[in-house]
């Protein structure tokens, strides 16, 4: 009999998690599960995770109330006719008069009795995430396995009073540092299993970079992200001849767009499909990553398949991937200085230099982030769950 794999987690339309999610997903049909995806939030046919599998394998949490619950269709239904956007029947599920009558209770029913029905539970999730710790709980009565794949930076607010993180079977995480802020735990058990590129062949086949003219930020434009500093190097340091594209967009985006409009060596793309994101890293010679916290990123990964150079702030889970390279352009954000000094070292290498740089990283990638190692790792986890779980 072939397992039933409940997957939960706020997956909407694009990111690290949508893409992650996906490819979870795509490998546990591989492996012949019975799957079903769960999302807490809304999202749309557009969503990453549908590069993966087909739609009928993903359903919105508020879809699931909408199902069972007459009354609260009617209510959404009222709430639709009210409102003049044109969005889906569940996106007006939770609403006002909704809330005032217990739907988040309801819906919380609604996903135990899913994960009742799940021979294993699979959260893609930050420690905050909504029902997470509920879920915990009721799996672990149940004597169910749930394994926690974190997203997200776990700061240490994040595990103040958490007692249900007992509750998981076992954490998948990016990084050996993600996994340290929570060695308080009792019984813990973790795997680390970094990301993958999923454009791989594409960016395997790019010609290693031989120059360093131009830099690319990938990424939200959020304050987390360190693309303010970063921007502000640029712009105050117009000599050190290289160009800053800027792929990505956020709530900093049309502020920082309006503070460019005269510096010719920064250029804003906005959000862009994978496609043309592959566009961007083949003409640049270095991915910088600026932020002040992350689990990945996963553009890192990308950088190294496309046999790039990277800059980075010691982040995530880039220490590691890189420690065995020559690419150590590492720098502090918030320190100009640091960022200078790398880029003044970048730029007295010989192009055989970079060129060496940027194929040991490429050779790194093939050694421990290749898909099929990352499926792989994957299906071993999984499989031995599901393995100790029925004896």
């Amino acid at each position: 009999m072939n397992p039933k794999i409940l997957i939960v987690g706020p997956i909407g339309d694009a990111g690290g998690r949508e893409l992650e999610t996906g490819f979870i997903a795509e490998t546990l049909l591989e492996m012949d599960c019975e799957l079903q995806i769960v999302s807490t939030i809304d999202y749309t046919i557009n969503s990453q995770v549908f590069d993966f599998i087909e739609g009928h394998y993903m359903s919105s949490l508020n879809s699931e109330v909408l199902k069972k619950s007459t009354w609260f269709r009617m209510l959404a239904t009222l709430a639709h006719l009210r409102s003049n956007k044109e969005r889906p029947l569940s996106a007006f599920a939770s609403n006002s008069y909704a809330k005032k009558l217990g739907f988040k209770s309801y819906a919380l029913k609604t996903l135990k009795n899913l994960v009742f029905e799940a021979d294993l539970v699979f959260f893609c999730a930050q420690l905050t995430s909504a029902y997470l710790n509920d879920i915990a709980e009721y799996a672990s009565e149940l004597n169910k396995p749930i394994v926690l794949r974190t997203t997200g930076n776990i700061l240490d607010c994040d595990t103040k009073q958490k007692d249900w993180l007992e509750k998981i079977t076992l954490f998948i995480h990016h990084s050996q540092t993600n996994a340290n802020r929570l060695s308080f735990l009792k019984n813990y058990n973790y795997e680390i299993i970094d990301q993958c590129t999923f454009k791989e062949d594409d960016l395997l086949n790019l010609t290693p970079t031989k120059e360093f003219r131009s830099l690319l930020y990938i990424g939200r434009l959020s304050k987390e992200k360190g693309i303010e500093e970063l921007v502000s190097v640029i712009k105050t340091h117009k000599d050190i001849g290289l160009k800053l594209n800027i792929v990505g967009d956020g709530p900093l985006g049309e502020p920082l767009q309006e503070s460019c409009q005269d510096i010719k060596a920064i250029e804003f793309f906005g959000y862009q499909k994978q496609d043309k994101v592959i566009k961007h890293i083949q003409s640049c010679d270095a991915i910088i990553i600026p932020s002040f916290e992350e689990a990945g990123p996963l553009v890192g990964l990308e950088a190294m398949a496309a046999a790039r150079l990277i800059i980075s702030t010691k982040v995530g889970a880039m220490p590691h991937r890189l420690h065995n390279t020559l690419n150590q352009f590492w720098f502090e954000v918030g320190n100009p200085k640091s960022l200078l000094d790398v880029i003044t070292r970048i730029k007295s290498l010989t192009s055989s230099e970079i060129e060496e740089i940027a194929n040991q990283n490429r050779e790194q990638y093939i050694a421990d982030y290749k898909k099929s190692t990352i499926r792989n790792l994957y299906k071993n986890t999984i499989f031995n769950l599901i393995l100790n779980n029925s004896e």
